[in-house]
């Protein structure tokens, strides 16, 4: 699950996901799993000149689950082999900008508008840890590149009916996507400011690797009802800060919301 410089994104995207996996449990894989929530979010702005530090919004949230297709807001999977504790699963994403430099007051000409990547994701479980490698490459020409995205996760049933997963990655950028998240191509130089990942002198040519570190609790209201939340933070190298867009060196986002199964 890789949308990051959009911490939120990530979480709200992955939160029913580890739900999936309790309710294939309980019932027959082949059987109809449809659930249907809202959350809220707030997002810290890293861009340079942000007219908001933080950036509130609200989304709705959806799951569904039949078979080896699952949908959500995290994009459509297909699960290719299911071998037990490892799964590879095809997926095709979106890439939604919850941050943007149309945020700011300096760059608020640059266009990034949500894109859609497609790729292959394997993952797998032992006892309550779980790790995943995701590849995915833009299929829309919004960036033009490409991502993989490492993952370790660790949960547990802290009390009855509230369960807490930590989890530890980092997602290595391509420099075309690493220019859409945090640069400033040539083609859309603004007051002669430009930098470019590949090109740029001091932009490095292969890409960037982002670390991110989360938290997600879910507590069981009731039999059909889910209560979720979580914080997440990303972290970036001076590679990154050094980019005139870029005003910190981290972002971080939190989300809470409420599912039904129906």
């Amino acid at each position: 699950m890789t949308k990051l410089l959009t911490g939120a994104v990530v979480l709200l995207a992955a939160s029913a996901l580890p739900f999936s996996a309790s309710a294939q449990s309980e019932e027959d894989a082949s059987r109809r799993v449809f659930m249907l929530g809202a959350a809220v979010h707030a997002s810290t702005n890293p861009y340079e000149t942000a007219k908001n530090d933080v950036e509130l919004g609200a989304l709705p949230l959806f799951f569904f689950q039949q078979g080896r297709v699952q949908l959500d807001l995290g994009g459509l999977s297909w699960r290719a082999l299911d071998a037990g504790a490892v799964q590879l699963d095809a997926r095709i994403s979106p890439r939604i900008p919850f941050v943007d430099p149309d945020d700011t007051e300096m760059f608020d000409e640059l266009d990034r508008d949500i894109g859609v990547d497609a790729g292959l994701r394997l993952s797998a479980q032992r006892g309550a840890f779980s790790a995943s490698a995701e590849y995915l490459i833009d299929i829309t020409d919004q960036s033009g590149g490409q991502s993989v995205d490492l993952n370790l996760a660790w949960s547990a049933l802290l009390i009855d009916r509230l369960e807490l997963e930590v989890s530890a990655g980092v997602v290595w950028s391509d420099a075309d996507l690493s220019t859409w998240l945090y640069g400033i191509g040539a083609d859309e130089a603004l007051g002669g400011l430009v930098y470019e990942f590949g090109e740029t002198p001091g932009a490095p040519s292969g890409g960037v690797w982002t670390p991110n570190l989360g938290v997600q609790a879910r507590y069981q209201l009731t039999e059909r009802t889910l209560l979720i939340g979580g914080v997440q933070a990303e972290f970036y190298g001076s590679d990154i800060a050094d980019s005139p867009l870029m005003a910190d060196d981290g972002s971080a986002g939190m989300f809470v919301g409420v599912m039904r199964r129906f």
